[in-house]
């Protein structure tokens, strides 16, 4: 019987809520998370946060939003911190609500809002992130400001942030009965992934304090360490950058985070350091791609001790898992599975865990699992209302062997997929160059597919989580093997009977615009190409984007005037002449 459900469509952002960024609480586990739908008629997403047993069981909405996250239990499981945007170009503000009911009450009025926070383990104190902006007038917004700006630094402006000018996100402590607060970091630095010592005496945050940090990328920096009172901030660990995902050891005496060998890095490890002398080593290998988020947009995942070991989320080979490893380096895998896991929570004592889970054919729901008795429970089913009357398409997972190098690849099919039938493929090409393609449900291959498409995707050299020599194959090489590895999968696939070779069709954003770019401009064999955000002018895009000049020394190998034939060579603009394929250019 034919599947009579409506095709998944691009209505799926209205219809599928998203959910994440749980917390667990100490003294039950129960899980409170943010939901997020977006409305169709007003086209404005509105997000609350929720409450679920660990084990499972009927959630209750906490809050009445329309702008809440951020959500995190007080130490004793009493309260429950989030933060709230009242309007909708306002900043951010922590409020604080009852866990046994009541009100929520707002405890912040920062002018820059709170970007981050951590509860003091006597759940008396709050210490958070905030922006400050010496530069800001109190009329910014007011019809009389002029609408010309001046920027004065590289990174001016962020993705997701929009202008930023010379705004510096500094650590504040906030006294929760009274709602003061007091400024505890100066200076022209950032600070960010803030955690508070077990004995409250201590603050621990990534920062960049190098005399190059103006032309680093924002999610570059290294461990700090400073007084909870306030005082000097000491640079704890100097030859690792920080990530992000910083956990102090129950007895306070050494730190655990995520971090790179050097600038010149995109592998991350977990590291261990020592609170009081720095002594740092490292104690995972290329074997996982320990999870650091994505500055600005995504939040480094929680790490956490377990006794005597460190538990994280990592990638591998396009897969998520929760893993934990001791000081001496033993890694075990915790929960390994064929899905992509996202915004890892700890319980204090990282026993209790939350995360977000997705597999091919389903999207994120949020998960629990509990080391000890190797429980836990799917709390919640956002996608099952859309997917009941929604069809999705079957998704194949294969290899393509490319000069010895294994290449990951997948197909996705259309609904009611007729074998006897030829049909349209399109190459889609992940961002990065450094990203990838992972086991995980993806609504825009689904919303492509759907159309009556063949979807394609791979994770050619370049991709992360195959380890650090795959993962570094494409510098100085964009354009080069990666290019070639993309090709090499799409010719395998055009073998099989039912893929019409005459209609193909490439799409990618940011970096995968590039390929995307590229790939038309080297030869004729697509016929239609939609290129979004693409990198066409590896000169222009040197110094004039929100990840700064070091990333472009990174990945084509040095300075432009020392590099300028090889800047100029894998530009995509250097070969617009040979375009003939119909192009859709997305911006934004």
């Amino acid at each position: 019987m034919a599947d009579q459900r409506q095709p998944f469509g691009s209505d799926f952002v209205f219809g599928l809520p998203a959910v994440g960024a749980p917390s667990v609480r100490p003294t039950d586990g129960a899980v409170a998370y943010v939901s997020t739908t977006v409305d169709a008629e007003t086209l404005e997403s509105s997000s609350h946060v929720q409450m679920a047993p660990f084990e499972g069981g009927q959630a209750r909405r906490l809050t009445a939003g329309p702008r809440d996250g951020a959500p995190r239990w007080s130490p004793d499981g009493s309260r429950l911190a989030f933060r709230r945007r009242a309007e909708e170009d306002g900043p951010s503000q922590l409020w604080l609500l009852p866990s046994d009911g009541g009100e929520a009450a707002q405890l912040t009025d920062l002018p820059g809002g709170v970007t981050d926070y951590a509860w003091a383990p006597d759940g008396q104190t709050i210490y958070c992130l905030s922006d400050v902006d010496p530069s800001r007038d109190e009329e910014h917004d007011g019809p009389d400001w002029p609408r010309t700006r001046e920027a004065h630094e590289i990174y001016y402006r962020g993705d997701t942030i929009g202008w930023r000018g010379e705004t510096r996100t500094h650590v504040f402590r906030v006294d929760v009965a009274s709602g003061s607060h007091e400024q505890l970091t100066n200076g022209d630095f950032n600070h960010r992934s803030l955690t508070v010592s077990p004995d409250g005496e201590r603050l621990a945050f990534v920062s960049d304090r190098s005399p190059r940090r103006f032309l680093r990328a924002p999610w570059g920096g290294e461990l700090c360490v400073m007084p909870a009172t306030g005082g000097r901030v000491r640079r704890l660990v100097w030859d690792t950058g920080a990530a992000g995902g910083t956990a102090w050891s129950p007895d306070g005496s050494e730190i655990a985070f995520v971090g790179m060998s050097d600038d010149n890095a995109w592998q991350h490890f977990v590291y261990l350091a020592h609170a009081d002398t720095g002594d740092c080593r490292r104690l995972t290998d290329d074997a996982v791609e320990p999870q650091a988020g994505f500055f600005p947009i995504a939040a480094a995942p929680a790490v956490a001790w377990h006794g005597d070991r460190i538990v994280f989320a990592a990638d591998a080979r396009a897969s998520s898992g929760i893993y934990s490893v001791d000081r001496d380096g033993e890694l075990r895998a915790e929960r390994a599975n064929e899905e992509i896991l996202g915004a890892l929570a700890a319980s204090p004592d990282g026993r209790r865990l939350a995360f977000v889970a997705s597999t091919l054919d389903r999207p994120g729901e949020v998960t629990t699992l509990d080391l000890d008795g190797d429980s836990g429970a799917v709390l919640t089913s956002s996608a099952a209302e859309y997917l009941a009357v929604h069809a999705i398409g079957r998704t194949e997972r294969f290899t393509v062997e490319r000069e010895g190098v294994e290449i990951e690849c997948w197909l996705v099919f259309p609904p009611g997929f007729d074998e006897s039938r030829r049909y349209p493929l399109v190459l889609e090409v992940h961002g990065g160059p450094n990203g990838f393609f992972g086991n995980g449900f993806s609504p825009l291959h689904q919303v492509i597919a759907c159309a009556g498409n063949l979807v394609l995707y791979t994770n050619p050299r370049g991709s992360t989580t195959y380890g650090e020599a795959f993962t570094s194959a494409v510098f100085e090489d964009w354009g080069g093997e990666d290019s070639r590895d993309l090709l090499a999968a799409v010719d395998a696939v055009c073998e099989r009977p039912y893929v019409d070779a005459d209609r193909l069709g490439v799409h990618g954003y940011s970096y995968g615009g590039f390929m995307s770019s590229w790939l038309i401009g080297h030869n004729q064999r697509f016929r239609a190409a939609a290129i979004g955000a693409p990198v066409t002018n590896l000169l222009s895009m040197y110094g004039q984007t929100d990840i700064a000049a070091s990333f472009g020394e990174q990945q084509w190998g040095g300075l432009p005037q020392g590099r300028l034939e090889h800047y100029l060579e894998r530009s995509p603009l250097m070969y617009v002449d040979a375009i003939e394929t119909p192009v859709l250019l997305q911006h934004g």
